[in-house]
């Protein structure tokens, strides 16, 4: 009997421990993805991906004329980027995605039914992924420092996030002004299951 509950406990363990390993295997993959797409990004571009995919657009709204003005303000205001993709997934759960505001530009959406599904995302955070944030986010920077990927500025940002966390553990925070600059994203933050059908 106790030869049993040793080969149980063993068990155990080691199936924790190969859970934890999956969970990071898939945060270094969505790392690398990100870092290969856009090279320019800084810790915070890295914070936001993996933020979104946790929190969606991190707030609840209901104000569809509101969204909807503010997307066909946006499509006026902003220019296309040809090399973005119309559609990413974000984070290791893959949860949420970013669909570019492109795919209404080029007739694959209409700016109604994209504005549509971000507001019905906007209210499908999973609450027990928001009390573990600030573990996820160790984790990820660590990863990040094991794996020497190259982020610049790594550890001045990490510190300032840190900062930032101890304040308020589920701060969003903005693009870095070198994506911006480099890349000019223009997205909706969309749950996986609320995409609607288009072409990409």
């Amino acid at each position: 009997m106790k030869n049993l509950w040793k080969y149980i406990i063993i068990f155990a363990v080691g199936y924790y421990f190969s859970g934890c390993s999956n969970v990071e295997q898939q945060i270094e993959k969505s790392l690398s993805e990100q870092l290969e797409k856009y090279p320019e990004s800084r810790l915070q571009d890295i914070y936001k991906n993996f933020y979104q995919d946790c929190f969606g657009t991190g707030h609840a709204i209901s104000d569809t004329a509101m969204v909807l003005n503010y997307l066909q303000s946006e499509l006026q205001n902003s220019t296309p980027a040809p090399s973005a993709p119309m559609i990413e997934t974000l984070g290791w759960r893959h949860n949420f995605v970013r669909i570019n505001i492109d795919a209404v530009r080029q007739g694959k959406i209409s700016a109604e039914n994209l504005a549509k599904a971000f507001i019905a995302g906007a209210s499908k955070v999973d609450e027990k992924n928001t009390k573990n944030w600030v573990n996820e986010w160790q984790t990820i920077t660590r990863i990040i420092e094991k794996k020497h990927l190259p982020v610049k500025d790594f550890e001045t940002d990490k510190a300032k996030i840190d900062s930032i966390l101890r304040a308020n553990p589920t701060q969003a925070l903005h693009h870095s002004a070198a994506f911006n600059q480099n890349y000019n994203p223009h997205y909706r933050v969309v749950e996986k299951s609320d995409v609607p059908e288009f072409e990409y």
